[in-house]
């Protein structure tokens, strides 16, 4: 039984498509993770190595909901609203957080959503077929309030996309159905968003104004070879427990000089941090000269590595599904 798993990783498209040859899943909003299950106990490690377990004691029974001594799944661990649908911003609590969990109970449904299975009792089932590994993975999961498949379509990739913008969901992914596990980015795993969504690295906050607490906006890059580049000032979708946390994170990595290739202009004075931290944002487009326009934070990633964010390069749908890139 392989001790680290490196997820496998999806390519940014632009289009939702249909083809027989691939299923489709609904994109969760939620961190990813890797659950090692043995032993009758279940960890949850990031996609970058991070312990995950203590954060999400919800999950302590998992194991006795699969029906193997050793196994490996993959999939996403979700904040569930009152209505039932994924809130990124109920899982902020927990981030950076080493005590207190349990007084988070009852604030969220957290659910693993398990898309993926890599190992069961002595098998490695990574150069098998995703449909095959998903069809082992149905056999052997008992599903339960924190526990679910989840589920996929067959060829019918627009229809889901409509549904997934119906319900207000991230997006979409495809998965070329004879796809093998492969640590590392793919093109036979491709993800459509329904809302153009970015991480970037966090390499600065600027000063408050009047009544504003702890910081004004966020300094924000992402990187090209070894060079951090400016993208944009993120001030909006903050509330005041999220500066307040924000700001204590980024007391620790203060430095006297820009992390940024070329330091941006700024309003307000501006203090640089190390770039470590990284944080997701939504906004309305890609400028001319590769800013975010009308960047709103949604909040924390700590299960993604600031040296991971770099500027994300749509591809064309139809030549990656041709397998001509």
């Amino acid at each position: 039984m392989p001790s680290v798993i490196h997820p496998m990783l999806a390519t940014l498209v632009d289009d939702p498509f249909s083809d027989p040859d691939w299923i489709f899943e609904t994109k969760w909003d939620g961190f990813r993770s890797v659950c090692f299950v043995k032993n009758g106990t279940a960890r949850f490690v990031s996609r970058n190595q991070i312990e995950m377990t203590p954060q999400y004691p919800e999950l302590a029974n998992l194991a006795k909901q699969i029906d193997a001594k050793e196994a490996i799944l993959d999939g996403e661990i979700v904040a569930l609203d009152e209505h039932g649908m994924p809130r990124f911003q109920l899982l902020q609590p927990r981030v950076g957080r080493k005590s207190g969990i349990d007084t988070l109970r009852g604030t969220a449904q957290i659910v693993y959503f398990v898309f993926d299975l890599l190992y069961v009792d002595g098998y490695d089932l990574m150069q098998c077929s995703v449909v095959e590994r998903k069809a082992k993975l149905a056999e052997m999961l008992r599903p339960s309030t924190f526990i679910k498949l989840s589920e996929h379509v067959e060829g019918e990739g627009e229809a889901f996309f409509r549904q997934i913008e119906k319900f207000h969901l991230e997006g979409l992914m495809a998965k070329r159905a004879a796809s093998k596990y492969v640590q590392k980015r793919s093109s036979d795993w491709l993800k459509i968003k329904t809302v153009i969504r970015s991480e970037v690295v966090i390499g600065g906050y600027t000063q408050p104004r009047g009544t504003r607490s702890y910081f004004g906006s966020l300094v924000c890059g992402l990187y090209r070879g070894g060079d951090l580049h400016y993208v944009a000032h993120v001030g909006g979708g903050f509330n005041e427990r999220t500066l307040a946390s924000t700001y204590k994170l980024m007391q620790p990595l203060k430095i006297d000089k820009s992390p940024f290739v070329d330091a941006p202009k700024t309003n307000e004075p501006v203090q640089w941090l190390k770039p470590k931290l990284v944080a997701e944002v939504k906004f309305s487009e890609w400028t001319a000269d590769k800013r975010l326009r009308h960047p709103v934070f949604i909040g924390m990633r700590e299960d993604k590595k600031a040296k991971d964010c770099r500027f994300e390069i749509e591809k064309d749908t139809r030549r990656v599904v041709r397998g001509r890139q």
